[in-house]
């Protein structure tokens, strides 16, 4: 027995002070994780919330797309007034929407001032997280075809 203790050949394994460093480290880094993710989990729900106010914008945006094609169905003489009486200045759940008549060069370019008269309506959707841009316009005539949307 001597021989052997003398020669190395001892049972393998873990001393208990190697068990104990290991587990000291383990929770050390243990709470270094569980402070940066407890970080990270409080705002986690800010992404979730810009996400649903980015689908309300965009549902609102398509509501007032829906309405001006009935309304230019019914009358295109008409569509893009109502549009502005409906909508302008209306704020719902932090989306606010604006109008404005607008022109273009012939570059493209928007005009600034805009023409005294426009058949171009710039209508804005604007909400906690981006913006959405529509142009509508007043180029359809009463004997077109309805446009299904």
């Amino acid at each position: 027995m001597k021989d052997a203790i003398l020669k190395g050949n001892s049972a393998g394994g873990f001393t208990l002070v190697e068990v104990i460093l290991t587990l000291m480290a383990a929770s050390i880094l243990s709470v270094f994780f569980i402070n940066f993710m407890g970080a990270a989990l409080d705002f986690s729900w800010k992404s979730v919330e810009i996400v649903t106010r980015d689908a309300e914008t965009e549902g609102k945006m398509e509501e007032i797309i829906a309405y001006y094609t009935s309304k230019i169905n019914d009358d295109p003489n008409t569509a893009l007034t109502a549009v502005v009486s409906t909508y302008n200045g209306q704020s719902t759940n932090d989306i606010l929407v604006t109008t404005q008549y607008i022109g273009f060069d012939a570059g493209g370019d928007e005009l600034d001032p805009p023409p005294s008269v426009s058949y171009v309506l710039k209508v804005t959707a604007k909400g906690p997280a981006h913006e959405l841009v529509t142009i509508l316009t007043d180029s359809r005539d009463s004997g077109d075809p309805a446009v299904r949307y």
